[in-house]
């Protein structure tokens, strides 16, 4: 459910983004011009999702290091 609810609030700030450029300027933009723009904060916003989930997937499978007297049980 939650890749949809991204999906749907990236999609309104695209359009949204769009609609304020095309009040702005006196030229239209195009579509590619906005995601141009708009790529690289998208592109920042997934790295440090995936690296956030990484990271949290990481330390649950964490497990310490062996006590040494474990080693040396009779």
């Amino acid at each position: 459910m939650k890749h949809v609810d991204v999906a749907v609030i990236a999609a309104t700030l695209w359009l949204l983004a769009s609609m304020v450029l095309d009040i702005l300027t006196p030229k239209s933009i195009t579509a590619l011009m906005i995601a141009a723009a708009l790529a690289p904060p998208f592109l920042i916003g997934f790295g440090i999702h995936f690296a956030r989930e990484y990271f949290k997937a990481k330390r649950r499978s964490y497990q310490p290091p062996p006590r040494l007297d474990e080693h040396f049980e009779n």
